[in-house]
């Protein structure tokens, strides 16, 4: 029987645990036949990510806590608080952003494509970081971000 036509169940316990740029990310599974990933990704207080596009759309559902979201509108920058149960979609090619501005980590689970999947493996720590990202991790980070397609816009 060809799995691509059989439900599958993703144990909590088997997901692949990693820290990206501080951010924990927990690959919770993949749809087989499809680019698509499903990622829980806890954002302590204080994390985020640079303003960035990349060809690949992205979907985030807040799980717990607050994320203020940035992107392009017509009238320029704008931000919006993203909160519990709140879904965020993001177009491909959207200049866009994330950042806990809050005292609480938020926990949001995101669908991504390979691409983005790829970056997040390759830019990956196995150990929780000490603290902030050091000036080593943000460098090494910013030159796998342009490997895999990701423009930054501005600095964090």
């Amino acid at each position: 029987m060809n799995d691509n036509f059989s439900a599958r169940v993703h144990p909590a316990a088997s997901a692949g645990v990693f820290w990206v740029m501080g951010d924990q990310v927990m690959k919770r599974g993949k749809l087989e036949g499809t680019g698509f990933n499903v990622i829980d990704v806890l954002v302590p207080p204080g994390s985020g990510t640079p303003p960035h596009m990349h060809a690949s759309p992205e979907i985030f559902r807040i799980l717990e806590g607050t994320l203020t979201i940035w992107s392009m509108v017509e009238g320029g920058p704008a931000e919006v608080e993203a909160v519990a149960g709140d879904v965020v979609t993001i177009p491909a090619h959207a200049p866009h952003a994330y950042r806990n501005s809050s005292s609480e980590p938020a926990i949001m689970m995101a669908i991504v494509d390979d691409g983005m999947m790829g970056f997040f493996e390759a830019a990956a720590s196995h150990e929780p970081p000490a603290g902030p990202p050091t000036p080593e991790v943000i460098e090494r980070t910013m030159a796998l971000t342009e490997t895999h397609g990701i423009h930054i816009l501005q600095a964090a």
